[in-house]
């Protein structure tokens, strides 16, 4: 499912903290490790020139080495021998630097390369600031069209293991084919682990008009209405639950909120990983994101692992995408 893993890293601590993620999804998937730094010109208008290019050519050695380093320590992990020994063992891990702006290198390396998976770090080299996620990581996240697991750079509670053990999986449905997406990915991490699987399903309440909301009439059709989704979707998770092969319970919730009780159960449950498709049955195929996952993207503090049900071929390009792309095009 995931053969090559894109793992960016601007050298700092907290862009590391992706690193054990991506090390452990490549051995359950037995994946190609792509580690890639990005160097960026102090002014992208300003080439470097004359003396700057000594300091230019010493940064981009000392991006080499760190890169070859943390490949090592990956090798290490993954048990791969560092000289090759073992056929095709030497290709697990590669690394590159790259020279442009950041996040459009990222997103032009993943497409070009036909990378299956960014795992990637909330914050990096700028620091921890009050935003969830940093200007770099939500560039990319929003234009890679590409799977993506969401790292947080910032240290949580309770979730500090050096080896991360996904043991405890939450995967919310909303009853559509479009979210299915996210079930095989569920299901190969959790038979990696054995892990139990939380299958979350939310009935919202209809909204009942402002005008007269005791009408009677309305009361009842209401009802029925719950009624009747319970049944039906108490039908479909068990069917879902029925065709994993691993320790799942099924959650049924009720909320006029989608995002609170799933919240809710990620704390309650003390969840390792979250797993979303990148769109439900309400999601505007004009973006990158459904609001769930968008929302669980900037909000959650575990590990969310979303998989994205759309290519940049499906999408109309934005004006400044377009207009960007025709600049290029003329120089």
């Amino acid at each position: 499912m995931f053969k090559k893993i894109l793992l960016p890293l601007d050298g700092s601590a907290l862009a590391e903290r992706a690193i054990p993620h991506a090390i452990e999804f490549a051995r359950i998937f037995n994946s190609k490790i792509l580690l890639r730094r990005v160097l960026e010109y102090e002014s992208s208008s300003e080439p470097v020139v004359h003396a700057e290019a000594l300091n230019w050519n010493l940064l981009r050695t000392k991006t080499e080495h760190y890169l070859h380093e943390v490949a090592s320590q990956i090798r290490s992990s993954l048990d791969l021998s560092e000289n090759g020994e073992a056929p095709g063992l030497e290709d697990r891990v590669s690394v590159t630097d790259l020279e442009g702006k950041v996040a459009e290198n990222i997103i032009d390396f993943a497409h070009r390369e036909d990378v299956d998976l960014l795992v990637i770090s909330s914050h990096g080299s700028s620091g921890l600031s009050r935003w969830n996620l940093n200007s770099v990581a939500t560039k990319v996240i929003n234009l890679i069209y590409k799977p993506i697991l969401i790292i947080r750079g910032y240290p949580v509670e309770g979730n500090e293991t050096v080896e991360p053990r996904y043991e405890r999986i939450l995967l919310p449905i909303d009853c559509s084919r479009r979210s299915e997406c996210a079930l095989s990915a569920g299901l190969a991490i959790a038979r990696h682990y054995q892990s139990k699987v939380f299958l979350a399903s939310v009935i919202k309440p209809p909204e009942i008009s402002a005008i007269d909301p005791y009408d009677q009439d309305l009361q009842s059709l209401n009802q029925q209405y719950m009624e009747l989704s319970r049944k039906t979707v108490k039908r479909y998770m068990t069917e879902i639950s029925l065709r994993f092969e691993v320790e799942n319970e099924v959650r049924i919730l009720e909320s006029p909120s989608i995002f609170q009780p799933i919240m809710k159960l990620s704390k309650d449950e003390n969840i390792d990983l979250l797993i979303f498709c990148a769109h439900g049955h309400t999601g505007e195929l004009s973006w990158p994101f459904g609001t769930v996952a968008h929302t669980f993207i900037e909000y959650s503090v575990k590990p969310v692992l979303v998989i994205q049900d759309l290519t940049r071929a499906d999408v109309q390009p934005t004006a400044a995408s377009q207009i960007t792309e025709f600049t290029r095009s003329q120089d």
